[in-house]
């Protein structure tokens, strides 16, 4: 009797575990809020300078970046003009992680026939931009679910400060859109916040003008899930600027956890977090 009520723990103990554990994120969007005060964050938002970044300079000779944008006649029409480009580099694969960081390499092994995931999008384009003065961050999204959960529980986009907006702007370079509200372009969080409270008024756009509302909607549908947690570098340069030892800042809503850990087996260790909406989106700091 004692081996069998052994064996039930036991039994009892791994259905517990699985339950615990999901394969895909939960689809449920949820209300979230943030603080709101002045920040009082000692730590800037760093972006290399595109004038004497040898990276960011090579990029925009090599690609003829500045040509591409000559007719623009605003920031976020240059924004436009470099998503669409980016988007048109590789097709998306999703199981291909190239361990970099630099937007050139992804390229040329793009030109050579690889395609890369959602992280690798968000390299790039933040890079292009940066190179023409368009200070932009790579920017990872999360599930509230993500510690728990198996794979999923992440993506991927760019955010970019749009210097005649004087605003941040949330672009997505792998589905190749921006979205709108009210004829404004939004952040994040303001995305997150319009699919709760008002989805229908929603447009996704690209270079070519809104796109179709049908498949805006399966966008929106399946990008709300990882509106949850959001994380930049401190530092966008290579110079890794770190903020009271961590080298990551991670807006957290209010009252939920601060996660630690990525897809079950994955710490993250390098997170500073914070509630406050003004820490978060800070103006960005010109290296």
């Amino acid at each position: 009797m004692k081996k069998i009520a052994h064996i039930f723990i036991i039994l009892i103990f791994i259905w517990t575990i699985s339950c615990k554990n999901n394969n895909s994120p939960s689809k449920q969007i949820h209300k979230i809020t943030f603080n709101q005060d002045e920040s009082k964050l000692n730590c800037e938002l760093i972006f290399p300078n595109p004038k004497t970044n040898t990276s960011l300079i090579k990029l925009n000779e090599k690609y003829r970046l500045n040509l591409m944008i000559t007719d623009s006649k605003n920031d976020i029409d240059k924004a436009f003009i470099l998503m669409d480009w980016t988007h048109n580099q590789w097709k998306h694969n999703g199981n291909n992680n190239s361990k970099e960081s630099n937007a050139l390499n992804i390229l040329e092994r793009a030109n050579n026939g690889e395609r890369f995931r959602c992280v690798e999008y968000g390299i790039v384009l933040s890079a292009t931009l940066n190179s023409i003065s368009i200070p932009t961050r790579t920017l990872g999204l999360k599930t509230k679910d993500v510690e728990t959960t198996k794979y999923g529980a992440g993506h991927v986009v760019s955010e970019a400060y749009i210097p005649d907006l004087k605003k941040w702007v949330f672009m997505d370079p792998q589905i190749n859109y921006i979205p709108y509200l009210n004829g404004i372009p939004l952040n994040a969080v303001e995305y997150q916040k319009a699919i709760i409270e008002n989805k229908q008024a929603i447009e996704l756009r690209n270079h070519n003008g809104v796109i179709d509302k049908e498949k805006a909607f399966g966008q929106i549908n399946w990008i709300g899930k990882y509106l949850y947690y959001f994380d930049v570098s401190f530092d966008s340069s290579k110079n890794r600027i770190n903020c009271h030892k961590k080298n990551k800042l991670m807006l957290v809503p209010i009252n939920a956890k601060e996660p630690t850990v990525f897809q079950i087996n994955s710490k993250m260790t390098n997170y500073l977090y914070t509630n406050n909406l003004n820490d978060f989106y800070k103006e960005p700091k010109i290296l």
